[in-house]
């Protein structure tokens, strides 16, 4: 048996698992790295093959991204007042909130980016991939 915050659990109870305090962060967190990592390779792959589709691709990738995000960030913000008592945080788990915010904060502009781009009817250019 698995001890998550002093508690017995079962591997394989899934009720025990999805209700666990900190247990969906580590796994949510995921979906918007993933997405917003597909949607750039799609992005430089519809500029460099000269594709529509590819670029509609990573549209919808990042829009995923965007969407997951705040469920990232709440699941990081539940982790830390479940687990950490709501602790001031400093050194690493400090610079993690730091740089969760500003992924965040890139991911969402970019999707900003991408909206207008797509309601003009312009593809991407190189100098949005940076």
């Amino acid at each position: 048996m698995n001890s998550l915050l002093g508690i017995a659990v079962n591997p394989f109870d899934l009720k025990a698992a999805l209700l666990a305090g900190h247990a969906q962060h580590p796994v949510l967190i995921h979906f918007p790295i993933g997405l917003f990592i597909a949607s750039v390779v799609f992005d430089l792959l519809a500029v460099w093959r000269k594709q529509p589709i590819l670029a509609t691709v990573a549209y919808y990738n990042l829009l995923g991204a965007a969407l997951t995000v705040p469920l990232a960030i709440a699941t990081g913000l539940g982790a830390w007042r479940w687990q950490l008592e709501g602790a001031t945080l400093k050194g690493n788990l400090q610079l993690h909130l730091i740089c969760a915010l500003i992924s965040a904060s890139l991911i969402f502009v970019l999707c900003w980016m991408r909206l207008r781009l797509r309601a003009k009817g312009m593809p991407p250019r190189v100098a949005y991939s940076p």
